[in-house]
């Protein structure tokens, strides 16, 4: 007897398999290059990336808003509104993001001397990535949207298997952040080529179809301001502790967020599955309430494993990934962790909420951002004093998103009023 499977349990099985196997090769990489490259030079490389990831996560809705409309379009088996949609958002990301990379590198000087960088070189690459992940952004939002979840996850193994090989050779020849940095362009670009092979099929979809670009904008929008603070969220303590801090210091303290963001990866799945899954039960005017509750916990069921490692042996953890030059960052690796994973549940609240067009939860994270950047501006005497910040402020945001979720829904706090 076949038993039954719940869709989202299927994708999210692949999912879990694949960005868990993108997370422990780019984990690998990671620790490598802070290796090879010693405290002082990594929290230059761990910094460039807090910089970089908040520009990914920032604009990360052009990925989620591709993915929710083509996901609606692929309900309706519209496939010409998928490759117009396709093909106007690469266009826009390539000519607006290639404009935004140009000012971000002629801005790489001064935030590098404000973030006390050696050279600015580190922040050009940064803002290269930036672009390159853009333009990778728009089709795989595609692949998730029309729930290709096996060529998804084909092409997020294969760029993290390329970097790790590109880096490997560029750390032997160049030894700086910068060489850790450029195998992310390399990985970048390769798999820019992979997914114009993967999405072929849409590219000779020649009819025009005639999009809502107005609708979409007005889902992109608020979806920016959201990602903003959720990437703030995840990367601010790095850059200020890259301000405030000796190179010393802050390269402890990058290893922690180092580990800290490798165990992130968990949310991933979760992340690429809520959107296009909830978007889709909206369409067919289905209640999605009690998918979002499965999926954020298997999401924290998942999460559990890595806590109850880094807080009974965080030395060992530390020795075994051959970090023993930053073994002070050992009791950081619990209180970190549990303060990106549980910003990681704050998210997935956030994003379900988003897929259904309700952004009233805006008003419980806009202050709690504010609040917490207010706090590390004023305390940030220890590197244990920044994370207790960072968890206590994650605390009461979850209370408070949670708080906000069980509000009834009226004209006055939602813009959607179907089924939950």
């Amino acid at each position: 007897m076949k038993l039954p499977v719940r869709p989202e349990t299927k994708h999210s099985l692949l999912l879990v398999a694949s960005t868990g196997f993108t997370a422990l090769v780019s984990f690998v990489y990671s620790v490598y290059a802070m290796s090879i490259l010693g405290p002082e030079a990594a929290a230059d490389f761990m910094t460039a990336m807090a910089v970089a990831t908040f520009c990914f996560i920032a604009l990360g809705p052009i990925n989620g808003t591709v993915a929710k409309f083509a996901a609606e379009f692929a309900v309706r088996d519209d496939w010409n509104s998928i490759a117009t949609l396709q093909r106007v958002a690469t266009w826009k990301v390539g000519v607006i993001g290639g404009a935004g990379c140009v000012i971000g590198c002629l801005l790489a000087q001064p935030i590098s001397v404000w973030l006390r960088f050696d050279s600015a070189l580190p922040l050009v690459v940064a803002f290269v990535m930036v672009w390159l992940t853009l333009l990778l952004s728009v089709a795989r939002g595609v692949l998730r949207g029309t729930q290709r979840f096996g060529q998804y996850s084909l092409n997020i193994i294969t760029e993290s298997v390329v970097r790790l090989i590109a880096g490997i050779g560029l750390l032997s020849i160049i030894r700086s952040a910068t060489g850790g940095l450029l195998a992310f362009v390399v990985g970048l670009l390769v798999i820019l080529i992979v997914s114009r092979v993967q999405l072929a099929d849409l590219w000779r979809l020649r009819q025009p179809s005639d999009i809502n670009h107005q609708a979409i904008n007005r889902y992109l929008k608020p979806m920016c301001v959201m990602m903003a603070v959720t990437a703030a969220f995840a990367n601010i303590d790095m850059m200020l502790v890259k301000r405030f801090f000796d190179s010393h210091d802050a390269g402890i303290y990058g290893a922690a967020f180092a580990l800290a963001r490798g165990m992130s990866v968990l949310v991933t799945p979760f992340g690429i599955l809520i959107l296009p899954l909830v978007a889709g039960l909206q369409e067919r005017g289905r209640p999605v309430r009690q998918t979002i509750v499965r999926i954020c916990g298997y999401f924290v069921a998942l999460s559990a494993v890595p806590l109850v490692v880094f807080a009974v042996w965080p030395t060992r953890v530390l020795s075994l990934v051959l970090l023993d030059g930053y073994i002070e960052a050992a009791p950081l690796l619990f209180p970190l962790t549990a303060a990106r994973l549980l910003g990681h549940l704050n998210g997935l609240i956030a994003l379900s909420h988003a897929s259904l067009s309700r952004f009233g939860f805006l008003r419980v994270i806009l202050p709690a951002l504010i609040v917490e950047i207010a706090l590390l501006a004023l305390f940030h005497d220890t590197r244990m004093t920044v994370i207790l910040i960072v968890l206590i402020v994650q605390v009461v945001t979850f209370v408070a998103l949670v708080a906000h979720s069980m509000l009834p829904r009226t004209p006055r706090n939602t813009e959607d009023r179907r089924p939950a």
